[in-house]
């Protein structure tokens, strides 16, 4: 599969666990698919301050740092028994594409339903690939045409040694064309692109 961005060599695992899945994440690229440079940036930062560690600490990141990406971005806590995602923080661009600000809400509260199931599946392979992970949004506009919204989603540790959040980065200016609180995109719009061979 063909890239544009250079695999890069993780230099040590210190602090971390290095599971099977782990091992796997010698080297890391973003898919030719991904044309955000937004998304391109942010996982740029993330595998800049993690520092050859499996994942940076939630601590490593400084908004100051991204501060131009902030609209776009989301940080969930990843919850377990039973599995789950809170939302902390959701940028102001995210909101917009959604329809509502869904800061402080879990997948399960308020309401469960089944498109809370099969948003919870989704976390639950972003979380279990325990590396860096790139999907898209594919939103019907009509009937020739889809908006198409890069996304990058990176894990992180609040104690470097568990990965239990995550940050991402939703690249809902990539189309400016977009209606914001008329899209409402929804599970069934979003794909999470195979992993690159290492």
């Amino acid at each position: 599969m063909e890239e544009h961005q250079p695999k890069v060599p993780l230099a040590q695992l210190d602090g971390y666990r290095c599971t099977t899945s782990s091992a796997r994440m010698l080297t890391v690229g973003v898919p030719s698919q991904i044309r955000s440079p937004l998304v391109v940036s942010l996982f740029a930062y993330w595998n800049r301050v993690r520092a050859g560690r499996i994942t940076p600490r939630w601590s490593d990141i400084q908004p100051v740092d991204i501060k131009s990406l902030l609209p776009y971005v989301v940080v969930a806590d990843v919850l377990e028994r039973p599995f789950d995602v809170r939302y902390r923080i959701v940028g102001t661009a995210v909101v917009e594409a959604f329809g509502y600000d869904f800061t402080g809400e879990t997948l399960r509260r308020p309401k469960p339903d089944p498109e809370t199931v099969a948003w919870l599946d989704v976390y639950r392979q972003l979380v279990d690939r325990r590396g860096p992970c790139f999907a898209q949004y594919k939103v019907p506009m009509d009937l020739k045409e889809a908006l198409v919204v890069d996304v990058g989603v990176f894990p992180l540790s609040s104690d470097g040694v568990r990965l239990d959040r995550l940050i991402e980065l939703e690249d809902w200016q990539a189309e400016g064309g977009f209606r914001p609180r008329v899209i409402k995109p929804t599970v069934q719009d979003f794909t999470i692109l195979p992993e690159l061979p290492g």
